[in-house]
């Protein structure tokens, strides 16, 4: 069983907390799933603590990525194939000029890449965007660095890994879509790679409330654009869906979700005997 989560808001809609949630209630039941966050990018300054954790575990890891970790033991790399990290620049650096910074926050300061083939893991970065960030953190990311070997590349080699992020995470995603797995998207993204999209539930989240999308395969046609580049605001305006309500407590999942999901397992298995 297959099942990809993604969010109606840029931010904050909660697919981390409705998955996590999702996998135990689930393993409680008798079923083990996968987590799969194929690409993920996270900023160090407003989450230094992931970079403390990275150093600890001698790999960049996110804040969702070390969620899923600390529930299921399996490694980061797995969990979360491309990873990217971001800085904010040094406002002094820039010249006291408020209009590059934002263009520069708008389009990212990325300071290290992390990618798993399902064979090696790779860090990599530019020395380029280290001249333009905080010096406050650039020392621990420099010490970060040489921990992991991170191999140095040109600025635009890194851009342009970062625009193949959904093909490279593919790789790992393709030894994973046949098994029991709950694939995270990004931001509002529809999906995060193209074989993301090869699944049999797909659930949108929103704050209080989580969405089936009944008629995934058949509307996803109506779309030109790869899946990274298609807002899920935009798809559930074409699609029939189901709604449950989610709750900001322990047991944050309706039972009749549970209950349905367990019965599209049910049917799977006996479709496979």
């Amino acid at each position: 069983m297959r099942i990809l989560i993604n969010g109606l808001l840029q931010f904050d809609s909660g697919k981390t907390t409705f998955s996590l949630h999702l996998l135990r209630e689930l393993r409680n039941i008798g079923y083990d799933f996968r987590p799969l966050k194929p690409v993920a990018g996270h900023n160090v300054w407003y989450s230094f603590s992931t970079l403390l954790r990275s150093r600890e575990l001698k790999i960049l890891a996110g804040n969702d990525a070390l969620k899923y970790y600390d529930e299921t033991g399996i490694p980061v790399e797995e969990i979360n194939p491309f990873a990217i990290l971001f800085s904010p620049p040094d406002i002094e650096k820039v010249q006291m000029n408020i209009r590059l910074y934002n263009e520069l926050i708008n389009a990212g300061v990325p300071v290290m890449i992390r990618y798993y083939d399902c064979n090696k893991v790779y860090h990599l970065y530019s020395s380029v965007f280290y001249s333009i960030i905080p010096d406050s953190i650039r020392n621990p990311l420099e010490e970060f660095l040489e921990e992991v070997h991170a191999m140095e590349t040109q600025p635009e080699k890194i851009r342009e890994l970062i625009d193949s992020s959904p093909i490279l995470a593919d790789n790992c995603v393709s030894k994973f879509i046949n098994s029991n797995v709950i694939i995270e998207s990004y931001n509002d993204a529809l999906a995060p790679t193209t074989l993301s999209t090869k699944v049999d539930l797909v659930f949108a989240v929103f704050p209080g409330k989580v969405f089936l999308l009944q008629d995934f395969n058949k509307v996803i046609q109506l779309f030109s654009s790869p899946p990274w580049n298609i807002k899920v605001s935009t798809f559930i305006k074409y699609s029939k869906v189901l709604s449950w309500k989610i709750y900001p407590a322990v047991n944050v999942i309706d039972k009749s979700l549970i209950d349905f999901i367990s019965n599209k397992i049910e049917e799977e298995e006996k479709y496979k005997s």
